[in-house]
């Protein structure tokens, strides 16, 4: 709502289900909107100007024209295919109706949909406003006008659009989850969060994974995992013991309690993030660094490079530059490398190859390599 109000220009109607919803996303808007007063990028009467533009409510009053529904219920199909059925009823019969889903099947979202040549995927990433990216996801019945028009109102919203093909995990999540599942495999062998972090950190990244957990929601990436792991195997599944945090109401930052602590009031000086040593007792973990710091970052990034090899080999993204976009903007892979294609070029396909079969020798057969890159 913000990036379409703040960015776009545009007016926007919010629906929620609660009055509350409502009243967070207007707030939420009003935050982004008065650090720009504070740092005299904007006036106040231009504030309010903006400001303007968003209204919500818990009905579906002033909807009715709208050329545009983005839809970001929780990750549940039947809650998402009602979505598409109550939006069909009250608006336009040439309203596109973009879900901001992060793992599940458009096509699934659209087969009992009446106009499903309306239906397509738009999955921003967290946070909306400073995160670049924007995937845009295609289904089979969607038509040439909604994806031109969900491309162009992206570009409008200041993202840079990266169409991909409707499988489960699109992209991003599907290269990132491996990566994620690593860092937790090497934190249940007693190497500290911090540690983790820190080594990722000092291969580029601008945050370590389990930061990264906490800033997107580890109840998020709970729901996502599993859809993965239904459809590619056992390369995708979560240490079981990592359910103890799920069950522990550990959802990260939001509601200040994750892999690390996040203190009621704020010290007058910043600290450095602390993890929360609950963390380990959950787990039943003995923190001990062991790995070499270099060690534990190769681990963790060659899953990604693997997966990211088998979604082009797979035509989930249409080449390797869409694939090394979609990183660098989508998840921060280290922008200096070009993206994991470039720098599978960099280091030599023989190189990276010799460093999964050692893994996989190592680790497991999650680290089993697909095919190189260049193989016809």
């Amino acid at each position: 709502a913000a990036i379409s109000a703040l960015n776009a220009g545009v007016a926007v109607r919010i629906k929620d289900i609660t009055p509350q919803g409502v009243r967070h996303a207007i707030d939420y808007s009003a935050g982004i909107l008065k650090k720009k007063v504070q740092r005299k990028h904007l006036r106040k009467a231009e504030m309010a100007q903006q400001m303007s533009r968003i209204t919500g409510d818990t009905e579906w009053r002033g909807m009715s024209h709208c050329p545009l529904v983005i839809e970001a219920v929780f990750e549940d199909l039947p809650t998402k295919q009602q979505m598409v059925a109550e939006t069909e009823q009250r608006c336009l019969p040439a309203t596109v109706f973009a879900s901001n889903t992060s793992s599940l099947s458009l096509q699934d979202i659209a087969r009992h949909a009446e106009r499903p040549e309306n239906i397509i995927g738009l999955h921003y990433f967290s946070p909306a406003e400073k995160m670049p990216l924007a995937e845009v996801i295609p289904q089979p019945a969607t038509s040439e006008r909604t994806l031109a028009l969900t491309l162009a109102f992206a570009r409008q919203q200041g993202k840079i659009p990266l169409v991909v093909a409707d499988r489960p995990g699109f992209y991003v999540n599907r290269i990132l989850t491996p990566y994620l599942n690593e860092a937790m495999h090497c934190l249940l062998e007693g190497e500290p969060v911090e540690v983790i972090d820190q080594a990722l950190v000092d291969f580029g990244f601008p945050l370590g994974p389990f930061q990264l957990l906490d800033q997107v929601g580890i109840d998020v990436a709970a729901k996502i995992s599993p859809v993965l792991y239904q459809a590619y195997g056992e390369r995708f599944q979560t240490p079981e013991r990592i359910s103890a945090m799920i069950n522990d109401g550990r959802k990260g930052r939001k509601n200040g309690k994750g892999f690390y602590l996040y203190p009621a009031k704020k010290t007058w000086f910043p600290r450095k993030k602390q993890a929360d040593p609950a963390v380990y007792a959950l787990l039943h973990v003995k923190p001990h660094a062991q790995q070499a710091p270099a060690d534990i970052a190769r681990r963790c990034v060659l899953m990604m490079l693997n997966e990211a090899m088998r979604c082009l080999d797979e035509q989930v993204i249409r080449n390797e530059d869409d694939g090394d976009a979609g990183a660098v903007f989508g998840i921060g892979f280290p922008p200096y490398l070009g993206g994991p294609f470039n720098y599978i070029r960099q280091q030599g396909e023989a190189e990276i190859l010799r460093q999964l079969e050692q893994a996989a020798s190592r680790y497991g057969e999650r680290f089993t390599p697909c095919r190189p890159v260049s193989e016809p």
